[in-house]
């Protein structure tokens, strides 16, 4: 053991720095290992995967070498509540009981940071969005003037999807950068100098894998070289990042500019009629979105293979060269005017650029069937369309080979953790070979698991209600309230329902409201802003919340607060999509089974996430209810099981119902 790895292992000590000076404070040894692991890797500068169960300490873990070593260190996450849990106290908590100093910056996408220069431009037009945008502006604009961060998230009083936002904050595309008037002050602007600044960097995946792609050099590289790179909430970079490393056209892009480019030509050359302008390319736009949504009859909110649709190419070739005209005209203008102001030129440049990937994509669109690949991985090539836009993507049907690359041209640590990163061979050991493969990681990569430290045979149960009919029969949500409500009676709500679906969570919301009355306070998904419905369920002492995928990780519910959890079904991802029947069908060419290598694994780390919403303390107790009895009739059922925390499993209601009644007499 080197001189390093010897003072971390003090710290986790009996009588080491933490237990003496972090009240309530108790040494864990996995989380002891799980910090010497990080240790070794910062030493070596290799990689490591490590799972821990819920409570095994994470954040202490990886946060005591970065902090003792005095690395520069980045640490990504996929959730701001974990970013703000890191900022505000795990940072400073530990720096106090070890005695040392980090100094920590947290950076965010630049559209989280009001810009000055849109702010101001804004204000001067005197154009509001909506009939009372004018209160909430003067919120930003004081908050503006006194704040040395300019977070959007800091204003009091203005919602996060404001229709203001987009006006006062910047993009890429609209970003001056080194040229703006405000460049030295801008709130973006000091935000990255004090990530190269400080010690410990905290990012989100997003941030992280956007420089990692080289998406955004309007300023550079984004993030710092790093020491020491960890990845929180791992099990999410590949989703994630299948989006950085795609090729995307949003016709929003064309939008935008037509927003932005109207204002920036009126504000610096009023003598050009810019409504004419801007109305013959938003009516070429428009052409395009009705060719596709008319003509080609494509429904609103389908994802559609690209070279699947019939007579796609003959159908978008004159509009598209419509559009490519119109906007080749404005970008004549803006290049005319671009030496009487720095907004012109940026006009003229962002035209220019635009200009550039539509013609790229009307060659795409000529012959969709020849594009196969993307940065020389397979890809598929579909879109969506909505009501007020078209996206296009050619999307690799693997991270893999991309991810691998980037990680190889770096020389640091890397440390990839989260509580649900492997499944379980039948032998019960963890199998990490699916999460390694999604990001390339070499098959000798260092992984460790450590099982959460909670009693989970004491804290909980889970039920398998007998005698439900099958998970796709009409009947099916009806059945599972009606299985579940003894028990949301007896508990007096404090339970969440974990819908697969929206048209599942809509049916289970509906069977709840027929039983609910008065007594329940029902939070449904949709009805309100995640964050208000969650508020909603702690503050009343009888809620019950029904929602869909976006409830079943990132959400902390401790204590009485939650003790039933309701999941309908098994979280496959469902072969309905261009990406998943395309990669089906790459893995099948490859020998490879679909379902086992990749629908049953993927499953398996999602219906985690849900059951792990349940014990999240030592003090935790409650109930799972899992209606979906493919479980116990399908051979992959043990699988699935072994995978899940040690909770003692029943088909016997009254062993619940007593269980809910007194935990001390039923264990």
């Amino acid at each position: 053991m080197s001189e390093f790895t010897d003072s971390v292992a003090k710290v986790f000590e009996p009588d080491g720095a933490l237990c003496r000076r972090i009240e309530g404070f108790r040494r864990r040894e996995s989380q002891a290992e799980f910090s010497l692991a990080v240790a070794r890797a910062l030493e070596e500068r290799s990689s490591v995967v490590v799972e821990a169960g819920t409570g095994t300490g994470k954040t202490f873990a990886y946060l005591v070498p970065a902090i003792l070593s005095g690395s520069k260190t980045i640490v990504s996450t996929a959730s701001k509540t974990l970013q703000d849990q890191l900022y505000n106290k795990d940072v400073s908590r530990l720096c106090s009981a070890l005695a040392a100093s980090a100094d920590v910056a947290v950076l965010k996408g630049r559209n989280n940071y009001i810009c000055k220069q849109r702010l101001e431009s804004f204000v001067a037009q005197g154009l509001m969005p909506e009939r009372d945008s004018y209160s909430r502006l003067k919120k930003i604009m004081d908050y503006a003037r006194i704040s040395r961060v300019g977070d959007k998230n800091e204003v009091p009083g203005v919602p996060e999807n404001d229709l203001l936002w987009p006006w006062v904050t910047s993009t890429k595309e609209n970003c001056l950068g080194s040229k703006c008037p405000h460049f030295e002050d801008c709130f973006l602007t000091q935000a990255r100098r004090r990530a190269q600044q400080a010690n410990i960097v905290i990012v989100n995946h997003h941030l992280f894998l956007a420089d990692l792609s080289l998406k955004d050099d309007t300023m550079g590289s984004i993030l710092p070289e790093a020491d020491l790179v960890i990845f929180d909430e791992a099990h999410k970079l590949h989703d994630i990042g299948i989006d950085y490393f795609s090729e995307i056209l949003s016709l929003r892009e064309v939008n935008n500019f037509i927003e932005d480019g109207r204002v920036v030509g009126k504000a610096h050359a009023p003598s050009v009629r810019w409504d004419d302008e801007f109305l013959a390319l938003r009516n070429e736009l428009l052409k395009l979105h009705q060719t596709l949504h008319h003509r080609l009859d494509i429904d609103f909110e389908t994802e559609v293979e690209i070279a699947s649709i019939e007579g796609f190419s003959e159908a978008v070739a004159e509009p598209m060269k419509g559009l490519t005209e119109a906007l080749k005209h404005v970008a004549g203008i803006f290049l005319k005017l671009k030496d009487a102001h720095e907004e012109l030129a940026q006009a003229a440049d962002r035209a220019d650029e635009l200009l550039t990937r539509l013609n790229e994509w009307k060659a795409v669109f000529a012959s969709p069937e020849t594009v196969k690949t993307v940065g020389g991985t397979p890809s598929v090539l579909w879109m969506k369309l909505t009501e007020q836009n078209a996206i296009f993507s050619n999307t690799p049907l693997s991270l893999a080979e991309s991810f691998a690359k980037s990680r190889a041209r770096t020389k640091n640590a890397w440390v990839y953790t989260s509580a649900t990163i492997s499944t379980r061979r039948a032998d019960g050991s963890a199998d990490f070979s699916y999460f390694l493969g999604e990001l390339g990681l070499a098959k000798d990569t260092p992984t460790y698991s450590w099982e959460s430290p909670f009693d989970y045979p004491y804290q909980a149960r889970f039920y398998l209600p007998a005698g439900l009919p099958g998970v796709f029969e009409p009947n099916y949500s009806e059945a599972l309230v009606q299985a579940t409500w003894p028990l949301i009676e007896k508990t007096r709500g404090h339970a969440f329902f974990l819908c697969t679906s929206f048209r599942s969570m809509e049916s289970i919301a509906e069977a709840l409201r027929s039983r609910a009355g008065a007594n329940f306070t029902l939070c449904v998904q949709g009805e309100s802003p995640k964050s208000e419905l969650l508020e909603r369920f702690m503050a009343a002492d009888n809620a019950i919340l029904v929602g869909s995928m976006s409830f079943w990780e990132g959400v902390d519910m401790k204590g009485e607060l939650l003790q039933l959890v309701v999941i309908d079904k098994m979280p496959f991802a469902q072969f309905d999509t261009p990406v998943a029947r395309a990669r089906k069908a790459w893995l099948t060419e490859q020998g490879r089974n679909a379902f086992v290598s990749y629908q049953l694994p993927e499953m398996i780390t999602t219906l985690r996430q849900g059951v792990g919403r349940l014990i999240r303390s030592e003090n935790d107790f409650g109930v799972v209810v899992f209606g979906d009895s493919r479980l116990i009739e399908k051979r992959y059922g043990a699988l699935v099981l072994n995978s899940l925390p040690p909770m003692i499993r029943t088909r016997d209601f009254a062993r619940v119902y007593s269980f809910l009644d007194n935990p001390d007499e039923a264990y």
